[in-house]
């Protein structure tokens, strides 16, 4: 090992008590239960928004300077490459990234593949073939391990599936991508939670429960919790390092005052 690369390493090695506790989380469900509400409720985030819209926001806009919510609208791949090389230099206040959702970036992904121009002309421009989903399949992994490494919080959001299990045939329910993505995607992170609804209540599944995937690595949400948002997410995870603004519990009221 030459002396540049043994500096190098030696740079890399950190007290465990130094290194910032931050929290890696995928939530996914049905549509309309709550994932990019619960997502935004985060300390200082910014939400790449791909999924064309933040209408469900106007149930707290009243908020939204106390919030300090901001968002960006990727076009393409490369934008949201770039977004990633933004937030990685530091030179930017935000705490949490979140990414809603990445069904639409997968398909965005596939959608650029598709159209590549050094693509073979002999196969249907609308119709992947295997090649084709194998691109697609290592360009997400890169990029959702990418942002994962992120010296901040950081939410993915995904729909939810069913998953077949390609060994004994059990069907499991889990993000909506293909189901090689949605395995790795789900051991790539700290925290994955199932959001449903139940009895006029918005709950969080942290741990697996029936056909449901979930899963906790902090060990510190038990079973779940009832209007999970992400300040009440992370507080447990860090041990109460991220805090919960005063007026939470006024939006969570206004949520569910202009609900439907």
């Amino acid at each position: 090992m030459d002396k540049n690369t043994l500096e190098r390493i030696k740079g890399k090695i950190n007290e465990i008590e130094k290194v910032p506790i931050t929290a890696k989380v995928l939530l996914y469900s049905d549509p309309g239960i709550g994932k990019t509400t619960c997502a935004a409720l985060s300390p200082k985030p910014l939400i790449v928004n791909c999924e064309g819209g933040t209408l469900c926001l106007d149930k707290f806009k009243g908020f939204y300077e106390a919030l300090d919510i901001k968002v960006i609208r990727p076009d393409t791949i490369e934008d949201i490459q770039n977004i990633f090389w933004y937030l990685k230099s530091g030179d930017h206040d935000r705490e949490t990234v979140i990414l809603d959702s990445l069904g639409e970036i997968q398909k965005m992904s596939m959608d650029e593949i598709l159209r590549n121009p050094r693509r073979d002309p002999k196969h249907d421009a609308d119709t992947p073939i295997l090649q084709d989903y194998g691109k697609n399949t290592q360009q997400m992994r890169k990029l959702i391990r990418a942002f994962r490494d992120l010296p901040m919080n950081v939410v993915f959001t995904c729909l939810s599936s069913e998953i077949k299990d390609e060994n004994d045939g059990s069907v499991k329910v889990g993000p909506n991508l293909t189901p090689k993505l949605a395995i790795d995607t789900m051991g790539y992170v700290d925290v994955v939670g199932y959001m449903y609804s139940k009895d006029g209540t918005r709950r969080l599944l942290t741990q697996p429960k029936g056909k449901f995937m979930a899963k906790d690595r902090s060990g510190k949400l038990g079973n779940g919790m009832e209007d999970p948002t992400m300040f009440s997410i992370f507080g447990k995870i860090t041990d109460g390092e991220i805090t919960a603004p005063d007026f939470l519990d006024d939006i969570l009221l206004e949520v569910k005052n202009n609900e439907g």
